[in-house]
């Protein structure tokens, strides 16, 4: 009995002393890296929704700002192979936001507001307080009552694109600080694909690994709104304890690493970091939510 126990506890030490090993080197490989200390590593990003505003085939380029107002926003993203913790190298990181006012270029010509059109004084270059309009509330959709087919509006390009990761698995894209609209938190939306293929300025086809949010620390985003163009807008911010994709899609493990470019100055710029660890051959299950923006039941669908 006395050799069993002592068996047995050598085989958990061991086993702890592997564990401790590996994590010691995911550290190290993740400070190889340049990823901040502290920073979770290696464990699968979780999957949060595409939403409706995806557009395939945008430019590959790294800013993607095209002068829109807003805190200049440097954001690294670092592609890990959840399988191994090395670098994904040659992954396609595609990117895309709304505006400080909410609207998402493709899109600006929708009523931000509902089905029916835009307003007579809508201009979507100077869209004013008007948001854009919410993800996943409301009926689907093309059914009665609904809002229209999400087809892209226009030819617009702002605050999208498109990187390849190098050897260290890392893109840069240089943007600025998100907005918000009805219902929604301030996100930053995210696809890693592979296997795919350039073609001109743009990158084809390929294998979606990891559909994905970027959230931010709450008191940091609230601060930045108080100021212009985010002040401009006088509809109700959804925080992220409110919204529904943070909240039912583990938003809280997509959390990015800001820092204060100048002295503290968030409003002056922020550098932003974001670690995605995906498996490259895996294709994960699209993410859905049972209750609406802000905590609320979705509509039913129409008969």
């Amino acid at each position: 009995m006395e050799n069993r126990n002592l068996s047995a506890s050598r085989r958990r030490f061991i086993t702890r002393s592997v564990a401790l090993a590996t994590t010691l080197q995911l550290r190290q490989a993740a400070r190889a890296l340049g990823i901040s200390p502290g920073t979770e590593v290696c464990s699968l990003t979780a999957e949060q929704e595409e939403g409706p505003y995806y557009i395939a085939g945008e430019h590959l380029r790294s800013d993607i700002a095209e002068g829109k107002a807003g805190v200049p926003f440097a954001l690294r993203i670092t592609v890990l192979d959840a399988r191994t913790c090395q670098p994904l190298t040659n992954a396609a990181v595609d990117l895309w936001h709304c505006d400080a006012l909410g609207l998402y270029s493709g899109f600006t010509k929708q009523n931000p507001m509902g089905p029916g059109g835009p307003p007579p004084d809508f201009d979507p270059e100077h869209p004013g307080n008007r948001p854009g309009p919410p993800e996943g509330f409301g009926p689907p959709p093309g059914s009665p009552g609904g809002p229209p087919e999400n087809h892209p509006t226009d030819k617009l390009t702002f605050l999208r694109g498109v990187q390849l990761t190098g050897s260290d698995g890392t893109v840069r894209f240089e943007t600025i600080f998100p907005g918000f609209y009805m219902g929604r938190t301030n996100h930053i939306h995210l696809k890693v694909r592979v296997g795919g293929h350039t073609s001109g300025q743009a990158y084809e086809a390929g294998h979606t690994s990891h559909t994905g949010q970027i959230f931010f620390p709450e008191d940091m985003a609230t601060e930045l709104m108080q100021h212009p163009p985010y002040s401009q807008h006088t509809i109700h911010r959804t925080t992220l304890r409110e919204d529904g994709v943070f909240g039912e899609q583990k938003g809280e493990l997509s959390m990015a690493r800001l820092q204060a470019a100048n002295s503290g100055q968030l409003a002056a710029g922020l550098h932003a970091e974001f670690v995605a660890a995906v498996d490259p051959a895996a294709s994960p299950a699209a993410a859905g939510r049972r209750r609406g923006p802000g905590g609320r039941p979705p509509r039913p669908e129409a008969d």
